[in-house]
């Protein structure tokens, strides 16, 4: 018998380029500027860790970015938790440590 895992770090990418594409279709210029100060998406590695970081350290970044950034954030890291998570209150926030390990460094 054979199995998948499946990782947030699968999914970085994808989440990133739907920020992208949905700050463009918006026209939140500086959420695109900020999502692409770093180089093409589909060139960032570990697309996700790197907003966030660039979010919580870099003092510079608006609020109208991080306002319109986080709740999208959560939602769909929140969404793909709830899809391909081992259980609801394990994601991201101190549950499984063998799903957690899999996803930092």
């Amino acid at each position: 018998m054979s199995g998948m895992s499946v990782t947030l770090e699968d999914f970085e990418l994808d989440i990133a380029d739907y920020l992208w594409a949905e700050s463009e279709r918006l026209g939140q210029t500086d959420v695109v500027a900020f999502l692409l100060a770093p180089g093409p998406i589909s060139s960032q590695n570990q697309a996700i860790r790197n907003i966030l970081s660039r979010l919580e350290d870099d003092d510079e970044v608006s609020e109208s970015v991080t306002d319109w950034l986080l709740p999208r954030m959560t939602k769909t890291i929140e969404s793909y938790a709830k899809l391909h998570g081992p259980a609801p209150e394990a994601p991201l926030f101190g549950g499984s440590s063998a799903w957690r390990q899999g996803y930092r460094d």
